[in-house]
């Protein structure tokens, strides 16, 4: 990438990926109808990757610390709320009742939040 093609980043770095022979054309032919570098088409396509997959890691953190706001507030949650939430995760996740991974104590019930 060189300067001109940047979207406003501080400093560009060669990165080499590979892409099959079809994409490649594709994404040549498009960059050259949209009049525009190969390299700005994969930039954008990047940065609206990034903006529509969010990181797990900072999804779950931050759902952890909500759940231990929540209970300063208002107190533990019940068995009955984390059965609730359980049998909510399992019909989300398509788990069954073999399937369900974890049990009580684990991080991600929400009992030790």
């Amino acid at each position: 990438m060189d300067a001109s093609d940047s979207n406003g980043s501080e400093e560009d770095v060669l990165l080499s990926v590979a892409l099959g022979a079809d994409l490649t054309a594709r994404l040549r032919v498009r960059a050259e109808v949209d009049r525009r570098s190969v390299d700005a088409v994969v930039a954008d396509a990047v940065e609206e990757y990034l903006a529509t997959h969010p990181n797990h890691e900072q999804v779950r953190a931050a759902g952890l610390a909500a759940m231990r706001e929540y209970q300063a507030e208002h107190g533990p949650f019940t068995e009955e709320e984390l059965a609730a939430a359980d049998a909510r995760i399992d019909r989300l996740m398509g788990h069954g009742d073999d399937e369900r991974a974890g049990s009580p104590g684990d991080p991600l019930d929400g009992r030790d939040v």
